[in-house]
């Protein structure tokens, strides 16, 4: 397939100012020819080709926006059976989805913080049905209860924090994350 007068193929392997293997692009057939044929880092495609890989890739999109989506139904679950006395269903989000415990000292300030990488590694263990898996699956957001950014930082702190993780590309799911001292 050719577009002015560039022809299409697929990178074999990351090529530096060309492309990483498995890209689909198009290029002069020169460059083709000269630097990636002879060294077998890169075929022609056909259109039929390229339109499998599509079709592919947004079955795969669409199976991970599922099992994100299914995550997401099943942290508001437990939020929902969490709900406690100063709750209402009004709100965004109400209801402690996960709880870590932590040594801390009488003041409630904690021996080592909690970073997010954690919080994702308990979120997978508390909810092992779920979708954790994939580079678009991560915490985006952490505040305190007095609504203090602390995803940059390590929470030092007992108490609850407002956490949002992206499960996929357009879903998000908001949870209260309550960290308690170890007794």
């Amino acid at each position: 397939m050719t577009k002015n007068g560039k022809i299409q193929i697929k990178m074999l392997t990351s090529v530096p100012n060309i492309g990483q293997a498995g890209d689909i692009l198009f290029v002069s057939s020169a460059v083709f020819q000269n630097q990636l044929q002879k060294q077998k880092k890169a075929r022609l495609i056909s259109a039929e080709e390229v339109a499998l890989i599509e079709a592919e890739k947004q079955k795969e999109e669409e199976e991970a926006t599922q099992k994100a989506i299914e995550t997401k139904k099943m942290m508001e679950e437990k939020m929902f059976e969490s709900l406690g006395e100063g709750c209402s269903t009004d709100q965004d989000i109400c209801g402690v989805a996960l709880t870590m415990k932590k040594k801390a000292g009488p003041e409630g300030n904690l021996f080592g913080g909690i970073n997010p990488k954690m919080i994702m590694e308990e979120l997978a263990k508390t909810f092992p049905n779920g979708h954790w898996e994939g580079k678009q699956v991560k915490l985006t957001d952490m505040k305190d209860s007095d609504g203090n950014d602390v995803k940059k930082k390590d929470i030092k702190q007992t108490g609850e924090y407002t956490c949002v993780v992206k499960l996929g590309s357009d879903v998000d799911v908001s949870f209260i994350l309550s960290v308690l001292a170890e007794e």
